[in-house]
């Protein structure tokens, strides 16, 4: 079953509608920031998981640890290996920006009522919880 064209669209508009800059992050430096929390992912494993290049993961992680909010290092055991970590600061970045980001959610959503908002909410939970597990054991 092929997606709709305009099924394609209304998601490409949802991601405009959610786009900008929350707090001192941009949407795409949040979405990095948040594969971070709990893991110290090398930039591969993040460019994997953002489905971006590995220059670009380094381009945003350079931006990001000049200001404080992510540090990279080597384990021990293997210096040709470089981890990326979330700082403190970063931490506390990241929890503003968040509260921002889902306030611009909430605003999106009061467009739909709270029956709507809830067989969203399950669709959306159905649909990540299915391809992340697919994902899981490709």
């Amino acid at each position: 079953m092929e997606v709709s064209s305009a099924m394609v669209e209304y998601l490409i508009a949802l991601q405009d509608a959610l786009g900008g800059i929350y707090g001192e992050l941009s949407r795409p430096q949040l979405r990095l920031m948040m594969k971070l929390r709990g893991s110290a992912p090398t930039v591969s494993e993040l460019a994997e998981r953002l489905h971006i290049s590995s220059p670009g993961v380094t381009q945003m992680i350079d931006k990001l640890q000049a200001r404080g909010f992510v540090t990279r290092y080597s384990p021990e055991k293997d210096q040709r290996i470089v981890r990326v970590t979330i700082t403190e600061v970063g931490s506390d970045t990241l929890r503003r920006s968040l509260l921002l980001f889902a306030q611009r959610v909430d605003e999106v959503m009061t467009l739909l009522s709270a029956e709507q908002r809830e067989t969203l909410e399950t669709l959306l939970k159905t649909l990540f919880d299915d391809w992340h597990g697919k994902k899981m054991t490709d």
